[in-house]
């Protein structure tokens, strides 16, 4: 008995219902870009405390964890992520990148999430859904949005869709460019509360 609750005081995601989890990190320079390449899942990107990059995935089993291959593949002026062979169903990874980060992220399916994260998005989504937080939208340069079936709902740039094919592109003050694209989904861009 004693065993057990040692191994439970040192598993909390269990308690939680979130399964095994395994972690992987790797420093890295602020205001840089960063790809991902991301197999089918649940992300999220935040914003960590660290100049680091640390991704810490979550499955449903031990052995459906094991299966998972993160890589983190780093150069002075870039990052490469790589997520491969995740399993079908209760998937998710978190990964936290330095505050000011470049993102390019291409995700097989699923759902995306970016938070409070500062610079360029490039965001890729065969089918599933993308929610980024735009608390300045008036950081923003280039914006543009595109779905070929599902919805757009961008309210920090004034932009509400849904049908076939439907897109948005705008100008604003700001030097960052964002561009995010899904097959069949939705976009969903949130501002400020």
């Amino acid at each position: 008995m004693r065993g057990l609750i040692f191994w439970l005081l040192l598993s909390p995601g269990l308690l939680l219902g979130q399964g095994p989890e395994k972690t992987v990190q790797e420093k890295f320079v602020s205001g840089s870009e960063i790809r991902m390449h991301l197999e089918a899942g649940g992300y999220t990107i935040a914003a960590g405390d660290s100049e680091n990059i640390r991704v810490t995935c979550t499955a449903r089993s031990e052995e459906k964890l094991r299966q998972v291959k993160v890589e983190i593949k780093r150069n002075p002026a870039s990052a490469d992520v790589y997520i491969v062979d995740t399993p079908d169903g209760n998937f998710h990874a978190t990964i936290e990148v330095p505050r000011r980060s470049n993102l390019w992220v291409k995700l097989s399916a699923g759902e995306l999430i970016v938070e409070d994260v500062e610079g360029d998005k490039d965001l890729a989504l065969r089918a599933g859904r993308i929610q980024v937080d735009i608390p300045h939208p008036e950081q923003y340069g280039h914006r543009e949005a595109s779905v070929m079936t599902g919805s757009i709902q961008a309210s920090p740039f004034d932009v509400s869709k849904g049908g076939l094919f439907r897109s948005f592109e705008q100008n604003g003050p700001g030097k960052y460019r964002f561009h995010a694209r899904v097959m069949t989904g939705e976009i969903d861009l949130r501002g400020s509360n």
